[in-house]
């Protein structure tokens, strides 16, 4: 129980901090998909379940609170779920560089799609959009993937019980 409390908490941080702060960066920097980074990051690394949570629930929020230029971005959301899963647990390492970013993009990719499809601009800002935001997820995924070992061991003291802690 305690798990998924600090996991939603953690959620709702990251999620408000791309909404609200990121958001309001100057062009380049308000396109980082923060929220989609640390889900593809959280499949690779950490846990399906958790990812698979985020990412959903990301695209629950963004339809609820009418954010972003897809009207329904919960279906093509859903789709890079299941794309990110397959490719980090049947295709790509977790330990490789490439792999993980391949992951991060094939899932992006995915999403960019079937976006298409609920798109409310046309089609050629919602690629330049998505383009923007798929070269800063690469840079994001990097970043993490570099700090790899450093979250893992953050992650693994938050999750162990009192009596198993080590320091």
């Amino acid at each position: 129980m305690t798990r998924v409390a600090i996991s939603t908490i953690l959620f709702l941080i990251v999620f408000l901090i791309e909404t609200s702060f990121i958001s309001s960066l100057p062009s380049l920097f308000s396109a980082i998909p923060l929220v989609f980074a640390l889900s593809v990051y959280l499949i690779q690394h950490q846990g399906i379940s958790d990812g698979i949570a985020w990412l959903i629930g990301y695209g629950f929020l963004m339809d609820l609170m009418k954010l972003g230029d897809i009207s329904f971005s919960i279906i093509p959301i859903f789709a890079a779920t299941v794309v990110a899963v397959i490719t980090s647990k049947q295709l790509f390492s977790n330990r490789s560089f490439y792999g993980v970013i391949a992951c991060a993009i094939s899932s992006y990719a995915t999403f960019v799609l079937f976006g298409v499809f609920f798109t409310l601009n046309n089609w050629s800002v919602f690629f330049q959009t998505h383009a923007e935001r798929l070269g800063m997820l690469i840079v994001v995924v990097a970043v993490l993937f570099s700090l790899a070992p450093h979250i893992r061991k953050i992650v693994q003291v938050m999750f162990l019980s009192s009596h198993n802690r080590y320091y």
